[in-house]
């Protein structure tokens, strides 16, 4: 019984609350029928009253105009003029600071450290401590006091020796003057005896004759004797002085030998003393010459040798400032040639210097020269490295001015490089491009080259295109038209309303659009900010220098102000409309063609099997029967002639033509001739996917 009851009770619930639905409805059934009716009724006034074009206030709040973006293949640009001026050639590169001079600091004796009051980042003037060894009671002082007493003893010895030799040499200046008397005496007795022995024969002979006596006689002899003893006497004190005089220079010799080894010793006790003074002298490390200490290798308190490193100091009043540059650019660099250093790329203070060294060898890794500018280090006012610009091993960068001349400036991002080559995106009407001959792959366009070739993406042969052609302004791109700011593909040759939104129709720019050309130029002199041409171009010529990644030859492009991050401000849809099927239209262009509205699309929107879709329509509504459609297609970008396409259109103004499009870049000149009318024209792109 009691899964009987249960059902049972379910049931019932479910019948009451479908009766209380039914209820609700039966109740409120007018009032639906009336919101219905009035949502219905709105939708029908707002199609048929609503203005082709008009948004709805809900949409018009939803939409954000700052997100408009120009169509497609209207790309754009940043342009610049080229101008007649004056151009500084420069280079640049980062550089690294070098010290003037690097001082390693060695101890040159023993010691344990007690004092380093310095710390890597100190600035150190010259004869400042560095290091202090042992403290002043240290086996130095020791050594030193010893040396200093051996010099007091020795000088002593040194003059005792010297007062012995000043009394030997008095001896012996005594003994030589006494043996000079002593010959003196001899030479004197000598003369004696040399009167008397003639004087004693000459009376010899006298008294043999009887002329004198023998008493006179016997005198003179006597006379005779005394000066023969005399000189026998001054022979012997001659020769006791000379003896005297030899044993005086003996003892005056070894006096001088006295002397010579005293002094001697002394010398060697005053070199001991002025060793012992250097060595506790080296105990005190002073700086050289002013500069920053860079690096601490050892603590104080751990004990040193000579030889061990202690410290760098660095010396900075002047530093060298070092690029490696490269071989094309080393050989136009010259000594004394400008140099303008700063710390960082987006550092606007530059330091002035010159090029004061090119190392005459390069690198055999790298294969760069060194190129170095010696600067004046200090600052005026204290900054970042205290009192001086650079510290050694700093990043800066160096522009190093290669030359100056006057001719064709354009600035330097718009030269592009290929194989080697200069190249210039150039911004041209399109009546006024000039035949240049390039090699374009069929299937990657964006490969573009001078010579032919292969693609090195996928090997396919380059074929050749030309960016335009030799042709004269035409009288359509003269003609002053007018488009709607809403709705760039709404063309008409006069001012009136936009037939979408009823929106006054505004002047588009005269002498046609502008389109990418791709030329050769020979570049001269060149800085990070401008390059010199010396030909390929001419003054009042416009050239891209931003916005040219994805450029291509013949596309579309439109002037705009340009930033370091890209246009400042997108164009205006009224700026850059053109005529072109893409994807941000779906292929379908629509446009005022003199007395008709004109639709182009292309259907299906793929490449191989295609055709395009033409339909002409009056302004006050109606199609237009039996207009003669002549289409003239090409591929511009490739300088390729496509089939011409012909046909009338049906009951409904519609002809389908078929076309056929390879994928790419397609222009079709469109004339279409209405039954007793004149024709009209018009030039579409079209990209085929």
């Amino acid at each position: 019984m009691a899964p009987t009851d249960s059902i049972t009770e379910a049931t019932k619930k479910e019948q009451s609350r479908k009766v209380g639905i039914l209820g609700w409805f039966k109740k409120n059934i007018w009032g639906l029928a009336t919101i219905i009716i009035v949502t219905v009724v709105c939708v029908i006034i707002v199609q048929v009253f609503k203005k082709p074009g008009q948004m709805s206030v809900i949409e018009s709040q939803a939409m954000d105009m700052n997100a408009m973006v120009p169509p497609k293949g209207a790309v754009p640009v940043g342009v610049a003029t080229v101008e007649q001026g004056t151009i500084q050639g420069s280079v640049t590169y980062t550089g690294t600071v070098q010290a003037y001079t690097d001082e390693d600091v060695y101890p040159r004796v023993t010691g344990r450290v007690v004092s380093m009051p310095v710390y890597p980042g100190d600035r150190v003037r010259k004869g400042q401590l560095l290091v202090q060894l042992d403290p002043s009671d240290s086996e130095y002082t020791a050594k030193k006091e010893e040396a200093e007493g051996a010099e007091d003893a020795a000088m002593h010895n040194a003059g005792i020796a010297k007062e012995e030799f000043d009394q030997k040499r008095h001896e012996l200046e005594a003994a030589k003057q006494a043996e000079e008397a002593a010959r003196n005496g001899v030479d004197e007795a000598e003369a004696s005896l040399s009167y008397w022995k003639p004087e004693v024969e000459r009376q010899k002979a006298l008294l043999d004759a009887k002329v004198v006596s023998l008493d006179e006689y016997q005198k003179e002899a006597s006379e005779l004797k005394a000066a023969q003893a005399r000189l026998q006497q001054s022979k012997a004190k001659l020769l006791e002085a000379a003896s005297t005089r030899l044993a005086a220079q003996a003892a005056f010799d070894g006096a001088v030998h006295h002397v010579g080894h005293f002094s001697s010793a002394a010398r060697q006790a005053k070199a001991a003393f002025k060793n012992a003074s250097i060595y506790e002298k080296y105990t005190r490390i002073v700086a050289q010459d002013d500069g920053v200490v860079t690096k601490r290798i050892i603590s104080p308190g751990v004990v040193v040798n000579p030889g061990m490193l202690l410290l760098k100091v660095a010396h900075v009043r002047n530093v060298r400032v070092q690029a490696e540059v490269a071989s094309d650019d080393a050989q136009k660099l010259r000594r004394g040639n400008k140099v303008y250093i700063k710390g960082s790329e987006g550092s606007e203070q530059e330091v002035p210097a010159s090029i004061t060294a090119i190392f005459p060898a390069a690198d055999p890794a790298s294969r760069t020269f060194t190129v170095e500018a010696l600067i004046n280090n200090v600052l005026p006012e204290e900054g970042m490295a205290g009192h001086y610009r650079f510290l050694p091993g700093q990043y800066v960068v160096m522009r190093l001015l290669t030359g100056e001349d006057e001719g064709l400036v354009i600035p330097s991002s718009a030269v592009v490089w290929r194989e080697g080559k200069a190249q210039v995106w150039k911004a041209s009407s399109e009546g006024e491009l000039t035949s240049v001959k390039k090699y374009q792959c069929p299937m990657h366009p964006e490969v573009i080259s001078d010579k032919p070739g292969t693609c090195p993406k996928c090997g396919m042969k380059l074929e050749s295109v030309s960016t335009g052609s030799a042709k004269e302004k035409s009288d359509v791109s003269a003609k002053k038209q007018y488009t709607c700011t809403m709705h760039p593909e709404v063309i008409a040759d006069k001012p009136g309303k936009c037939p979408k939104c009823a929106m006054d129709l505004v002047p588009k720019e005269l002498g046609g659009r502008k389109v990418a050309q791709l030329v050769d130029v020979q570049v001269g002199l060149a800085n990070a900010d401008k390059t010199e041409v010396i030909s390929g171009l001419s003054e009042g010529d416009e050239v891209i220098f931003a916005g040219f990644a994805r450029l291509q030859p013949g596309m579309p492009i439109v002037a705009t102000e340009w930033g370091k991050s890209g246009p400042v401000n997108l164009p205006l849809a009224s700026e850059v409309g053109s005529n072109r099927l893409d994807a941000s239209n779906n292929w379908t262009h629509e446009e005022t063609a003199g007395a008709l509205m004109v639709k182009v699309s292309l259907s299906p929107t793929k490449g191989g099997s295609n055709s395009v879709v033409v339909k002409a329509g009056k302004h006050g509504g109606g199609t237009v029967a039996g207009a003669r459609v002549s289409i003239k297609t090409s591929m511009p970008g490739m300088n390729m002639p496509g089939p011409d396409l012909n046909g009338t259109t049906g009951l409904n103004g519609e002809v389908r033509l078929k076309s056929d499009f390879m994928s790419g870049l397609w222009q079709l000149k469109l004339s279409i001739t209405p039954p007793g009318q004149e024709s009209v024209e018009s030039t579409i792109d079209v990209e085929v996917p």
